[in-house]
């Protein structure tokens, strides 16, 4: 845009007589003095277009009141360097060494307020103190910037805000080059001015802004800051609350930063939607620390994050704790550890891994070479998970520390997980931790045969003592905890050849055709079916269609037909694949068969027990009678005699029962 000649004149000596007074006080050239106020004003100028361009674009955002007006105060007045006071208190002129300035990213919607116009759209008389021709050969000496601490309080006099004191504290301390400013109450419009204040910092390297509410403007605001600043190394910015627009502005800016290397967003509910700007940062960011606990990222979230895991060989670190990984999920992310080649540090805490997890991690453990120090801890990881996760650490070659505490393993696990160390040779764990595990004395004998050969620091929980020690329970070979109690029913009546009625009929003893919880679990003990309280509860949640408490033969037969449907499919898919069975159903079967036997054997033990009873009652009533009525005066033989007295028909009882089997009876209970 072409000035006339009177407002070029104007401008220009508007500029002269400012500059001219600012670097009397100053003892600095005008010249450096003018371009560090013209890139402090550019990097505001680009901060308010952003706070305007985000209010206008997020309608769910309440407004500020007066918003409008402060922003356009700030637009028209205290951006543009012709309309700055030549009264302004402004800095000391400590040098720091100059660093060139990247150019800034291009946004949308946006452009700096300071333009280098051509100096040939200007008139200029010839009387000037400044030629023309020196003002086209002019070249910028090397420039100096001021104090933090003073830009800071330039800053925040622009912005119209208050100064924060514990800021300004750590900026006056030469040594230290952190800053803490957790749980301080700061805000979107408190930031702007600390980010304008950091521009052009040499010294802070640690900034810590964890648990601020922020929001995504005060986010965005440190986002134009990192596209100038490359000495920061650290950012926290835990429980910010940025939200997609202030992450997806981040992800932008951080391209252009090469100096932030440890990055934090724990506890900032980020969710799968906006996952792929945590993944953006890891492609294009050389980050070697991120931590993104206690957020809500998902399954599909971890889907995408598992490919960013798998290509990315700079990071150092990664913390995942508290984010819901369930399944799928843990499949996704262990996978993605036999692919990686950078990771150091992985921390899954606080998820619920269970048995896919270990499986998946039993598979990429023994892949991975750079895997060190691996947190498992509070994963719902049992004894029998635990098998899985053993084959996969005794075949890695690179851990070094193991945290898999807190998960469910009994006194057996711990043991376990000794035996599995002390038989292999490969692993070259250093440190164990079974924080919250509790253990026995067998334990610490293995421990101790276990240290006497492998430099090893265990960490566990408290020491059962003799008197509180739990015997080893003995396998049991009918445990029905891994089927289906439904399909456990199904096969149980086809084996004992019983009729879907007939069992339905046994199982109502009140005859008013519907079954209740309590029906359910009298008929399974009286079979000897060993079900617990939570496979009734299943068994009900499963027949129950009507949802009305009560289970009716209709909704039995429907249920039964599924079952059948599902067992039919299971034996074809085994067979077309191995040629056999199921081994799940050929199992099943094998232990309903036996309890069957065995309930069977038993019953036949109760009826002849209870034939023996009856006769023994009845011999001794027999003998009591003919003892009482026998004639005094008939004289008998005394071989006759002594085949009716009760001894002798006692001891023929005892000889055989009526089954025909031998049965002995204690002397004293002889009469």
């Amino acid at each position: 845009m072409r000035l006339s000649k009177a407002k070029a004149l104007a401008r220009w000596e508007r500029l002269r007589q400012y500059v001219r007074a600012g670097c009397h006080r100053l003892l600095i050239p005008p010249e450096e003095y003018f371009k560090t106020l013209a890139d402090m004003d550019e990097v505001m100028y680009r901060m308010d277009t952003r706070e305007r361009t985000f209010y206008e674009r997020q309608s769910r955002f309440r407004k500020p009141k007066g918003l409008n007006r402060e922003i356009s105060k700030i637009s028209s007045k205290s951006l543009s360097i012709g309309n700055l006071r030549s009264g302004d208190n402004v800095l000391n002129g400590d040098a720091v060494s100059n660093l060139d300035v990247s150019p800034l990213p291009v946004i949308h919607d946006m452009s700096p307020t300071l333009r280098k116009e051509n100096s040939e759209d200007y008139d200029f008389d010839a009387n000037e103190d400044v030629k023309l021709e020196d003002v086209k050969t002019f070249v910028t000496p090397r420039r100096k910037t001021t104090k933090t601490a003073d830009m800071y309080l330039l800053a925040c006099k622009r912005c119209k805000v208050t100064a924060l004191s514990n800021y300004t504290r750590q900026l006056q301390v030469p040594t230290s080059s952190s800053i803490d400013l957790a749980n301080n109450l700061i805000t979107a419009s408190d930031t702007k001015a600390i980010a304008v204040s950091l521009v052009r910092d040499k010294r802070i390297t640690v900034f810590d802004l964890s648990n601020n509410k922020l929001g995504p403007l005060g986010v965005m605001y440190l986002s134009e800051m990192l596209v100038r600043n490359n000495t920061l190394m650290e950012l926290n910015l835990s429980e910010t609350f940025p939200g997609p627009e202030g992450l997806e502005v981040l992800a932008e800016a951080m391209q252009y930063n090469v100096s932030v290397q440890i990055l934090k967003l724990e506890g900032n509910n980020i969710e799968h939607t906006a996952v792929q700007n945590i993944v953006s940062i890891m492609q294009n960011v050389r980050l070697q620390e991120l931590y993104l606990g206690h957020n809500s990222l998902g399954y599909q979230g971890f889907s995408a994050l598992a490919s960013a895991i798998e290509s990315n060989t700079t990071l150092r670190k990664l913390d995942l704790q508290w984010n819901h990984i369930r399944r799928d999920s843990a499949k996704q992310v262990c996978k993605a550890i036999a692919v990686n080649k950078g990771l150091h540090s992985l921390n899954l805490a606080w998820n619920g891994l269970g048995k896919e997890g270990c499986i998946a991690l039993c598979r990429s453990l023994p892949k991975n070479v750079t895997l060190q120090d691996l947190d498992l801890n509070s994963n719902r990881i049992d004894t029998t998970s635990l098998r899985f996760l053993l084959h996969g650490l005794v075949h890695n070659t690179c851990l070094k520390c193991v945290r898999i505490g807190r998960n469910p393993l009994t006194t057996d696990g711990a043991k376990a997980i000794l035996r599995a160390l002390q038989s292999s040779k490969k692993p070259v764990i250093q440190e164990l931790i079974l924080e919250d595990v509790s253990v026995d004395d067998e334990f610490m004998t293995l421990l101790a045969k276990l240290q006497d050969t492998k430099n090893m620091k265990i960490i566990h929980g408290d020491i059962l003592s003799s008197g509180m020690n739990i015997k080893e329970r003995k396998h049991d070979p009918h445990d029905l905890n891994r089927f289906d109690p439904v399909l456990v029913l199904v096969e149980y009546m086809r084996i004992d050849n019983l009729r879907l009625i007939d069992f339905f009929q046994y199982l109502d003893t009140t005859n008013r055709e519907q079954l209740s919880r309590t029906d359910f679990r009298d008929g399974v003990a009286n079979l000897r079916i060993p079900l617990t309280e939570h496979h009734l509860d299943i068994v009900m949640q499963t027949l129950d269609l009507k949802r009305d408490g009560y289970v009716d033969l209709e909704e039995f037969m429907t249920v039964q037909r599924e079952v059948q449907r599902q067992i039919t499919n299971r034996t074809t898919r085994a067979r077309r694949r191995t040629g056999k069975d199921d081994e799940g159903l050929v199992g099943l079967r094998k232990i309903l068969k036996e309890l069957i036997e065995k309930r069977n054997k038993e019953n036949k033990e109760k009826a002849a027990a209870r034939r023996f009873s009856l006769a023994w009652n009845s011999a001794v009533r027999q003998a009591s009678n003919a003892r009482r009525f026998s004639d005094p005066v008939v004289s008998t033989s005394s071989e006759q005699q002594e085949k009716k007295s009760p001894v002798h028909l006692l001891e023929q009882l005892m000889k055989t029962d009526i089954a025909g089997s031998p049965h002995t009876i204690p002397e004293e209970e002889v009469v």
